[in-house]
């Protein structure tokens, strides 16, 4: 099994040698992939709150986002960085928010980053729950699933070979060049950057089926996870002829690293603890056959030096040794 982090990237204390030290000590240990997440406007007065407030408090949940989100690097740009200093590490997203993106845009930025790390990004992409961040891109909130799966139609002829051309539902473009073209290949063969879909609701596991090749829930305990990637795989063969799909399993981890001892209440669904206590956990992941495990330790508001985030690699590293045993 593999074994990733959402990298830094969020909170006051990231900066330049934040991530470019973790990035550079993640790859020197062995880990599998280093992805990043995507918003750009902090509200300070929001008008709705993160999806798992709402869930945790119900439909009157208190108007608040993580303030993890208050600082937060642009996605793909730190990825192009990180691809510069690294040599084995994958990249990815985790996710992007298909409604702040256009797709021959994301097309070629992705492709170059594809062509410059080799041949090492994953592009995860998802629906986005910030209704501030569609209205300023002038993006209807109320047909999102659609439109994803118009877009990343769209995207997926945008990598093919020149001329290509596309004309859908919301999205087209004329024909054209819209090189360069990824290094990689999805599961039909065609020339694209590997797509990890965060499409969880039962209308989503079509989109998954016809157009992903990794499946990246957050939060779920791994056999629960595989039991529905065997449906949505089991779609993808008799509805769409293609498949199966992979799984890369995003969970959020409150560590208790050196000098912080035990952390507080999270806000999201947590591996807490130390490495004793999240040995089982990835174990479970690991017979239950979950291709990777992205560890998420964003939110966790302990973590907030550059000594806290720097010490996670090295933090976690058991566990890197039991997932490539």
């Amino acid at each position: 099994m593999k074994l990733g982090f959402n990298m830094p990237q969020l909170t006051d204390c990231v900066g330049q040698k934040t991530i470019h030290d973790f990035a550079i000590r993640a790859d020197e240990l062995g880990y599998d992939s280093l992805v990043v997440q995507d918003h750009y406007l902090y509200p300070e007065a929001p008008i709705q709150s993160h999806p798992v407030q709402q869930m945790m408090f119900g439909p009157d949940p208190i108007l608040q986002w993580p303030q993890a989100y208050e600082h937060l690097y642009a996605p793909l740009e730190s990825l192009a960085y990180v691809a510069g200093i690294t040599k084995n590490i994958r990249l990815g997203t985790s996710i992007l928010v298909l409604a702040y993106h256009r797709p021959v845009m994301l097309a070629k930025r992705t492709a170059t980053i594809d062509v410059l790390s080799n041949g090492r990004l994953d592009l995860g992409l998802g629906l986005g729950w910030a209704k501030e961040e569609f209205d300023h891109m002038d993006t209807p909130y109320g047909n999102k699933g659609s439109r994803a799966t118009d877009f990343i139609r769209a995207l997926k002829a945008a990598w093919l070979d020149n001329p290509t051309e596309y004309s859908g539902e919301y999205f087209n473009f004329p024909k054209g060049s819209t090189s360069p073209n990824p290094v990689q290949k999805d599961i039909d063969g065609n020339q694209a950057v590997p797509i990890m879909g965060a499409f969880n609701s039962e209308p989503g596991r079509d989109r998954l089926a016809e157009l992903c090749d990794i499946w990246h829930p957050a939060g779920l305990p791994g056999d629960m996870a595989m039991t529905m990637l065997e449906q949505v795989n089991q779609l993808a063969a008799d509805k769409f002829g293609r498949g199966p799909l992979t799984m890369n399993l995003r969970v959020f981890a409150a560590p208790s690293l050196p000098g912080i001892g035990t952390v507080g209440d999270q806000l999201m669904p947590s591996w807490l603890g130390g490495i004793d206590d999240m040995m089982p956990l990835i174990k479970q992941c690991k017979d239950a056959g979950v291709h990777e495990v992205t560890i998420d330790t964003s939110f966790t508001a302990e973590i907030n030096t550059e000594e806290a985030w720097l010490s996670i690699p090295d933090f976690f590293a058991p566990l890197l040794e039991e997932a490539h045993r």
